[in-house]
């Protein structure tokens, strides 16, 4: 009679401590190429050890190369997405992408009226590829009902500017924009400042002043998606229970200029952010 087999034991990988109760929500758009949107919110989670979940507001034809077409939701669809999940997996922290139209901005809103936990909002109003993501209607009913509610809001510069209404192109005028947006009701801003002869700048206010932060600029096509991967890397930490914001974000804006100035190039057009070579603080 022939010997049973022993049995083999796995030695793969190291024993991973997850954890515990790391929850993250991000309320987006959908990217089929994977770059940006919901997709590129959960990856850059799940990089974090943070569970993520997500509720869809928008479906977006799209690659590295054009946004071919938007379909907006049902803002009552939208509703009865964050209904279910705020009811049985609560979130530790919840990032805002885009939402498309006014409906969904007072649908949304009105759902989180009574969630307390940071809330990170990335004013998604324009695609990488010039695509708009947002409508003019919209836009006010943002400032009116969202970013009261804003732990932390997420502009670039021509964000900001159609948030204040008024041209940012000089420090002083960085002053006044995060001013006036958080006399709008942010707690704190993160302003996207973009590119200074060889530098990307970015400037958080809260309630010690103005912090400066800024990079090399990487001279990459690897750009998509970065503005969702960098509100997702912050919302991840939140998540995870750190609450120094300043250093949430410069550590947040490191990982994301390693996930654009290394990796492998994708697509025909503006290739996504390598969120694969982004990594928590473990």
């Amino acid at each position: 009679m022939p010997k049973p087999k022993s049995k083999k034991t796995s030695n793969i990988g190291p024993t991973v401590s997850l954890p515990k109760g790391a929850t993250a929500l991000t309320i987006a758009g959908s990217d089929p190429s994977g770059g940006a949107g919901l997709q590129a919110d959960l990856k850059t989670f799940q990089q974090f050890q943070v569970y993520g979940m997500s509720v869809v507001t928008l479906l977006t034809v799209q690659n590295t190369q054009s946004v071919e077409q938007v379909l907006t939701l049902e803002p009552s669809f939208v509703r009865q997405q964050l209904r279910a999940v705020l009811s049985d997996i609560p979130p530790r922290a919840i990032k805002l992408g885009a939402l498309g139209n006014a409906e969904i901005v007072q649908a949304v809103a009105e759902e989180l009226n009574s969630v307390k936990v940071p809330i990170v909002i990335d004013p998604v109003m324009v695609s990488k590829h010039g695509h708009a993501l947002l409508d003019d209607q919209a836009v006010e009913s943002y400032r009116k009902l969202l970013l009261p509610k804003a732990y932390l809001l997420t502009p670039n510069r021509l964000e900001a500017e159609k948030l204040t209404g008024m041209s940012i192109r000089s420090f002083p005028d960085v002053q006044l924009a995060l001013h006036r947006l958080q006399e709008m009701g942010c707690q704190n801003v993160l302003l996207k400042y973009g590119r200074v002869d060889q530098e990307y700048r970015v400037y958080l206010t809260g309630g010690d002043g103005i912090a400066g932060m800024s990079l090399p600029f990487q001279t990459t096509n690897r750009t998509h998606g970065s503005g969702c991967v960098l509100a997702a890397c912050i919302t991840a930490l939140l998540a995870l229970g750190q609450t120094d914001l300043e250093t949430i974000v410069y550590y947040s804006v490191q990982e994301v200029t390693t996930g654009v100035a290394a990796g492998e190039s994708l697509g025909k057009g503006i290739s996504p952010v390598e969120t694969r070579l982004i990594r928590g603080p473990f």
